[in-house]
């Protein structure tokens, strides 16, 4: 159900919170009646374009104003149109309630003014046959975090028998379990080589492969010189030029490079070149002269196309 904060009045130009300066921390708490699971927060604006808009903020959320978890880090656009964001409310996939939501402007889109928030509404779920048994699980799941930060400090500090009648008695664990049996080869034992077996073995097992995934793919550009073949005199690979098509197929690693301008005049050679054998073919020195392409238009015909 939706819970509504201030009034929503786009046409109101007084009708907004506002801070008293652009320097943060500045920000706006507000208390639900009972914890929340709080799914969704929406931010209304002026019916214009305005310089206090919320370039940059972030909201936090927590069953009190000490203790809160960052739920949100996102801006909103200069226009006047309302914008709905989705609020971090699981942890491990099991939801987590709220009783307080904390909204912290970090820059206004006038960065000389101060921040204006116009209407605010959080919807979620307040349900109590609901909310109770997550408030139960958040209870003992912050219970169980503050033991293993014990169990990080006592190891970090060589507590050695803190840590292990500490881990003994919850039976709570600090880590996967290869986690700890890296920690006893590299930092208590030193030993590099059965690391790197452990390391390899997670790679094998598929434990990096999440991560791995989410990751952007990074090039790495090396300089291609090709192998000299004997010809008949004329270049054995493209000259320069600019504004030219470039393809690969990747299952028989060839790249495909036609037209472009060198500064004079529009190309219309066209080339293949061998990631495996590292050379270029020319499949044609001018494609328009043999009624295969035309420079600087769509391919009619390529040889050996299916």
């Amino acid at each position: 159900m939706p819970w509504n904060i201030l009034v929503d009045k786009p046409n109101d130009q007084s009708s907004r919170w506002s801070s008293e300066s652009n320097y943060p921390p500045q920000y706006l708490v507000l208390k639900l009646e009972r914890p929340a699971i709080v799914q969704n927060i929406t931010f209304g604006k002026y019916e214009k374009t305005h310089v206090c808009n919320l370039k940059k903020f972030k909201v936090f959320g927590g069953m009190n104003e000490e203790n809160m978890t960052e739920l949100l880090s996102s801006g909103l656009k200069n226009d006047y149109n309302k914008e709905t964001f989705t609020l971090k409310h699981k942890i491990d996939e099991q939801m987590f309630p709220c009783r307080f939501i904390k909204i912290v402007p970090l820059l206004s889109w006038g960065p000389s003014f101060n921040f204006s928030i116009w209407y605010v509404e959080l919807s979620g779920i307040d349900d109590p046959d609901v909310v109770q048994p997550c408030l139960n699980w958040y209870s003992k799941y912050r219970e169980q975090e503050a033991i293993r930060l014990c169990l990080k400090h006592f190891r970090q500090h060589n507590y050695t028998e803190a840590f292990e009648s500490l881990q003994k008695k919850t039976k709570i664990a600090l880590e996967h379990p290869m986690l700890t049996d890296l920690h006893d080869k590299l930092v208590l034992k030193g030993d590099f080589d059965a690391c790197e077996e452990l390391i390899e073995k997670a790679v094998n097992d598929g434990l990096f492969n999440q991560y791995i995934s989410q990751q952007e793919y990074k090039p790495r550009w090396s300089q291609i010189i090709p192998k000299s073949t004997k010809g008949d005199g004329e270049d054995n690979r493209p000259g320069m030029r600019g504004g030219h098509q470039m393809v690969i197929d990747v299952q028989t690693e060839t790249v495909y490079l036609f037209g472009g301008w060198d500064g004079t005049q529009d190309l219309a050679d066209f080339w293949a070149y061998s990631v495996k054998e590292n050379q270029w073919t020319c499949i044609s020195r001018d494609t328009e002269k043999e009624g295969l392409l035309a420079p600087n238009r769509s391919p009619t015909c390529l040889p050996d196309c299916p």
